[in-house]
């Protein structure tokens, strides 16, 4: 059975970056990473990653980055109709 739930460095194997960056991500930048939960209320809980949050945030990661390739071929494009 698949794993649910993530630890940091579980999340770092997954993206291939260090747990702490993780770890700095976690509180100066969270939107930069799947929802997460604290377990417990201390400073110094442990993170959690529900795989299905990862998941989600992939997609949405993989969604923003096509938009964002199809606007600079668009940009392109008009570049090369209006002789830029």
């Amino acid at each position: 059975m698949e794993k649910l739930i993530l630890t940091k460095a579980d999340l770092a194997k997954r993206y291939g970056i260090s747990q702490k960056s993780i770890s700095t991500a976690c509180s100066r930048n969270p939107t930069s990473l799947p929802r997460f939960f604290k377990m417990g209320v201390s400073s110094n809980s442990p993170v959690r990653f529900r795989l299905e949050d990862c998941l989600t945030f992939e997609g949405e990661m993989l969604q923003r980055q096509e938009q964002a390739q199809a606007r600079s071929e668009n940009n392109m494009d008009l570049a090369k109709v209006l002789g830029l």
